[in-house]
């Protein structure tokens, strides 16, 4: 946890607010904080500041907060991830959270079994906890759209134009001829397609292609969803940043 993220309506018009939940026990445990320390904070959606902390009990810590940083803006690039085994997709929702994308569209992949639908993974709750915890982890505080949807038919014939710019498209593929050190068109927000464990099938790449989605490898061997997400998001935004110097790392 690099950044403690409090609800707006915590803090008392004072800026104090008293944690007795997961955050204190991290503040108490993780930090060994004491009073007159200083840590970084963060209003959900909202600003960044510092917070002295006031008082430490057992399971609490009294901080009093000034938010004064104006927080990084909200991401414009888009994730359409495809629904996959429940540990992965949390991990991935975390990533992708703490990489600064703005809207992670999850749809169901034909490889994709239908039970992960179901599964709690994709109940709010759950979704939000790993969002928080992927701000957390990259000290962000503005938090990326989730759109579920459930056929890739429907994704494609009835929601793409909607949900994903025009520009910038690009779809992971281990048989792509290249990897990612593409040309992108400044300052447009950039779209990445990752596949299911064992990648999206051939009618799938073809639609998504036929719709403006360029293929790129990620690297030579075979990597796990989660690193396949962080290692062409990387090499997406450094082709973006060559192309557009001023454009910053999740315009």
């Amino acid at each position: 946890m690099n950044i403690v993220l409090l609800e707006p309506a915590e803090p008392n018009d004072a800026g104090e607010v008293t944690l007795s939940d997961h955050r204190a026990q991290h503040l108490l445990r993780i930090l060994k904080v004491k009073p007159g320390a200083s840590i970084r904070v963060g209003l959900l959606d909202g600003p960044q500041g510092h917070a002295e902390v006031l008082a430490v009990e057992a399971r609490s810590v009294q901080l009093r907060c000034s938010f004064d940083h104006a927080a990084p803006a909200p991401g414009r690039d888009v994730l359409l991830l495809a629904f996959a085994r429940p540990k992965v997709l949390l991990r991935c929702l975390e990533h992708a959270t703490a990489l600064g994308f703005g809207r992670i569209i999850l749809f169901r992949s034909r490889r994709v079994e239908k039970s992960h639908l179901s599964s709690h993974a994709i109940e709010p709750a759950t979704i939000e906890a790993h969002l928080r915890r992927g701000l957390e982890q990259a000290r962000r505080t503005h938090r990326p759209e989730v759109v579920l949807v459930e056929r890739f038919r429907v994704l494609i014939e009835q929601r793409l134009a909607e949900l994903v710019p025009q520009q910038n498209r690009f779809v992971a593929d281990p048989g792509a001829a290249g990897e990612a050190a593409l040309e992108l068109v400044p300052p447009a927000p950039l779209s990445l397609v990752i596949g299911p464990e064992g990648g999206l099938i051939d009618h799938e790449l073809g639609e998504l292609q036929g719709h403006g989605f360029r293929a790129v490898r990620a690297g030579r061997a075979p990597l796990r969803v989660e690193t396949a997400l962080a290692y062409l998001t990387g090499q997406l935004r450094a082709a973006r940043s060559r192309t557009s110097p001023g454009a910053t790392e999740d315009a």
